[in-house]
């Protein structure tokens, strides 16, 4: 017995030698370990164990965020609870770095890689700033904007799951809920103060109204990507027709070795020809939206694409694949062209890029998929 205390004690002892050691290096393992935990465990944004898990950390984030704020602000006496005042932001730091790489996985999963990615490259930012600036998890004014900015993000995509609803009033509905909650975590931190000095109460909400501002210019200005949806999949073809439930997609392909060729992005058009756009979105269970083909083709003398015709077809959510659909466009001048594949409002899931060219001499081997 006595040898199993002493070497308890010095591995004790070496353990927090190794602490001391490193300790500047645990903020980037706890980082590190909550966006690979959401890496490995995240599969589909409706998946309603997955929202649990963010729900929860966003519960527990508030909790200690509320719990830092009380300590730093001398409302907290309790010496257990003091005991371990070093941890508390290293596992607020956790829960943000998984909530935060959860976006990231989610936003970029909705992104169209031209336009969206703004947003997703903002989640990257978060991310590393949630790292570099681990001396800042015990400013309250600084925790509780990332927060609210947190709790935004989640329920900007868990309110449409839960309501199967895809509007402007869901993520402003987002923002004032996110806004409440952070209200109250401040209030309760600074009751005393704002009291005595009630001008406080203006440069602490400030940057809460600030961030609440910018997430609304990226929204009307299409620079947030449009969650829960997502484009699955997408291609030009020359024939699509559903039978019983299924696609049938055909393309050319000029020359058997080119197994890399999957569809018509380099359309041989010939009189007649219909240029077909399929896609494949992906929605929650029940959601129901309006998906729009915006097609476009470049005009070399104005140097730009131009829009030619915007068509739509309304999609519902539950089928891991995606939902199916297409329209096409009859008549197409060659060129260089693209369909944005978009939501009414305009927010971009994906772009298809293609070339139309006539056709000279046989086009190749009309190949069939099934979707």
């Amino acid at each position: 017995m006595r040898k199993i205390k002493v070497f308890a004690r010095f591995v004790r002892i070496k353990a927090k030698a190794f602490y001391r050691r490193h300790e500047r290096f645990f903020p980037v393992g706890f980082f590190l370990s909550g966006f690979l935990y959401d890496s490995i465990t995240l599969s589909r944004i409706d998946r309603l164990s997955d929202n649990l898990v963010l729900l929860a950390y966003i519960i527990l984030a508030g909790m200690l965020i509320l719990l830092i704020g009380l300590m730093e602000t001398g409302q907290v006496n309790n010496k257990k609870i003091l005991r371990y005042k070093k941890w508390y932001p290293n596992i607020l730091q956790f829960m943000l770095g998984n909530l935060f790489s959860a976006y990231v996985i989610f936003y970029f999963k909705s992104a169209s890689i031209h336009k969206s990615m703004i947003f997703v490259g903002l989640l990257v930012l978060l991310l590393l700033l949630n790292e570099f600036l681990h001396h800042r998890l015990v400013n309250i004014t600084f925790l509780c904007t990332i927060y609210f900015f947190a709790v935004f993000a989640f329920l900007s995509f868990f309110l449409p799951v839960i309501t199967h609803t895809l509007s402007a009033a869901m993520f402003f509905s987002s923002g004032a809920i996110a806004f409440l909650l952070t209200s109250l975590i401040v209030s309760l931190i600074y009751r005393r103060v704002f009291r005595q000095y009630p001008q406080r109460l203006v440069k602490t909400a400030s940057p809460i109204l600030s961030v609440f501002a910018v997430m609304a210019f990226l929204y009307w200005t299409n620079w947030i990507p449009p969650v829960p949806l997502s484009l699955k999949s997408g291609g030009i073809y020359h024939h699509v027709q559903k039978t019983n439930g299924t696609y049938e997609l055909r393309f050319w392909r000029p020359h058997r070795y080119q197994v890399w060729v999957t569809s018509d992005k380099n359309f041989r058009y010939s009189q007649a020809d219909t240029v077909f756009c399929f896609t494949s979105v992906f929605a929650p269970f029940d959601l129901r939206a309006r998906i729009v083909h915006h097609w476009q083709t470049y005009d070399p003398r104005r140097k730009k694409y131009i829009s030619t015709d915007k068509l739509s077809y309304r999609i519902s959510g539950g089928r891991a694949g995606g939902y199916r659909g297409y329209t096409y466009k009859r008549n197409a001048k060659p060129g260089r062209w693209r369909v944005d594949v978009e939501t009414p409002k305009g927010q971009v899931l994906g772009r298809i890029d293609f070339r139309i060219e006539p056709a000279e001499g046989p086009k190749g081997k009309e190949i069939v998929v099934r979707k």
